[in-house]
């Protein structure tokens, strides 16, 4: 397996940050699967996009999320500097790690912003392939989300944040084959979604690499939706 990465990552890959949960040595289509909100994002995503040095880079991001955080991202994230800074005054800490959730849902991802980056610098092509409907679903709803109210329930009810939480099912579920989390009907509608615009892609690809950045929970794919495109799935941490 070492030797794999080594050919396709290149030296300026650590090999130990990786683990390879299924692999196909004439794959051109990797899938790296991140923790969304982990601090460790800027320096793997970063590191892997520019080992594998693909031709095609698509996200778990459609372009109504992008849109919508392009254009109202800043005020949404005035809006929770100011009820923290309420808070504050009421001596009720508001540590960042604990608002990694509702920032999320107002800044533009990293993953966007890095892939933007690499795909500029090397005149590769970006897609943005997750389902709009979803995303609308979701946002329509901020207002109800970020205010005073549910952001103070939220740090009261849980200290450690979401995206600890989040490290700690995904390192149950590499580490030791523990599934602590459901794989919904919308995780599996999403799938065949993006796998559809994928395949889509590499067939006009002419056999380039292409990397697909999601989180990690899409790597499990009980259904076997990814299969027809012969993947190489990344788990990229220790």
């Amino acid at each position: 397996m070492n030797i794999f990465l080594e050919t396709v990552c290149g030296s300026c890959i650590n090999l130990s940050m990786a683990r390879v949960y299924d692999e196909s040595p004439q794959s051109t289509f990797f899938m790296l699967g991140i923790i969304h909100r982990d601090a460790r994002n800027d320096t793997v995503i970063e590191e892997w996009i520019k080992g594998l040095k693909p031709a095609v880079v698509t996200l778990e991001l459609s372009s109504y999320g992008l849109v919508f955080r392009q254009e109202k991202g800043r005020e949404y994230h005035r809006r929770i500097d100011d009820i923290c800074r309420v808070l504050r005054s009421e001596g009720c800490p508001c540590p960042p790690d604990d608002l990694s959730y509702f920032y999320s849902y107002v800044n533009v991802p990293r993953e966007f912003e890095i892939a933007s980056a690499y795909c500029r610098e090397n005149k590769a092509h970006l897609y943005l392939v997750d389902v709009g409907l979803f995303s609308y679903a979701k946002l329509r709803k901020i207002d109800e989300l970020i205010c005073e109210e549910n952001i103070r329930k939220s740090l009261l009810e849980d200290k450690k944040g979401q995206g600890a939480a989040e490290k700690v099912l995904a390192g149950l579920f590499f580490g030791s084959g523990v599934t602590a989390f459901q794989y919904t009907n919308e995780m599996a509608f999403r799938d065949r979604f993006m796998c559809g615009r994928i395949g889509t892609l590499m067939k006009h690809s002419s056999g380039e690499r292409l990397l697909h950045i999601t989180g990690w929970q899409h790597l499990k794919d009980p259904l076997g939706i990814y299969s027809r495109l012969g993947p190489v799935k990344i788990y990229p941490y220790d």
